[in-house]
């Protein structure tokens, strides 16, 4: 039987790898995105300054340093060495960023793709389809050009920690990228494939819940156990017991970039968590 390609954008398919129900997989999707969103721009930033420092440096020294020199005027040759070291610097900072992306000047192998939670199962399988595109023999992603035909991109497209980008819904993230071949990418990728087949391919589960639940309470109140200060609570001082158990549950959520829920809706389960403890300690 002939597969059933369509030729869709890389985020709507990288949705259905992560849920059944496209919607759902969509905001999970950006959730993940809006992470690496922020570890790009808390980077990138730092990245900027220093180009263009250096860049504003080497103009002021390079540039009157080759004037100097064709003027055979007293000191061009110091100008002229503190220019090049500045344009070195410039050099070095663009060079940080690209390790930093793919672990070295080529992108020759995947690297460990930065995550708020390696274990989160949408995660995990957005990794299955980048595994997928990171092969020679998968189908090739690309984008299109001014005439509306395509340009199909290398696989190494995909080695970079940062490649959640390659699927955010907007080009600004994106444009932090380097490519593979050497310049900055920001283009939106396309694939043509059969999605049923690529995920059965991946060996992907895709979620067949709904929307996410806007407050996971239970991953939250589980991470309390064994935590060091809920240990040492002491179950016979009332004042101040609960307002811990709301702070640990509010760095909880903190850590990892979701939602904080109110402090009236936390407070129930901080006074069941004490409850417990307290229960457990009579026993």
């Amino acid at each position: 039987m002939e597969d059933m390609k369509d030729v869709l954008p890389l985020r709507l398919i990288a949705a259905r790898f992560i849920s059944s129900d496209e919607q759902a997989g969509i905001i999970h999707l950006d959730r993940i995105a809006a992470h690496a969103s922020r570890t790009i721009h808390r980077r990138y930033w730092v990245l900027r300054l220093a180009l263009g420092a250096t860049a504003l440096a080497t103009m002021m020294t390079l540039l009157p340093g080759i004037f100097l020199t064709l003027s055979n005027a007293p000191g061009a040759t110091t100008v002229v060495m503190i220019g090049l070291m500045c344009f070195a610097l410039m050099m070095l900072t663009i060079i940080a960023w690209r390790v930093f992306q793919y672990g070295g000047l080529k992108a020759t192998t995947p690297q460990s793709a930065l995550y708020a939670d390696r274990d989160d199962p949408a995660a995990r399988n957005l990794e299955r389809l980048f595994a997928l595109l990171q092969t020679e023999s998968s189908p090739r992603a690309f984008f299109r050009i001014a005439n509306g035909g395509r340009r199909y991109v290398d696989h190494r497209y995909f080695f970079g920690k940062l490649r959640a980008a390659h699927v955010a819904p907007d080009s600004m993230i994106r444009s932090a990228l380097f490519s593979p071949v050497g310049s900055w990418f920001d283009r939106e990728l396309f694939l043509e494939a059969d999605v049923e087949r690529l995920i059965a391919e991946a060996k992907a589960e895709p979620s067949r819940a709904g929307a996410p639940r806007k407050y996971d309470y239970t991953d939250a109140v589980i991470s309390l156990i064994e935590h060091p200060q809920v240990r040492a609570i002491d179950t016979a001082r009332k004042r101040g017991n609960q307002k811990l158990i709301i702070r640990l549950l509010e760095d909880w959520y903190r850590t990892r970039r979701l939602e904080v829920p109110g402090e009236t809706q936390l407070s129930g389960y901080a006074k069941q968590i004490l409850e417990t403890i307290a229960k457990n300690r009579s026993a």
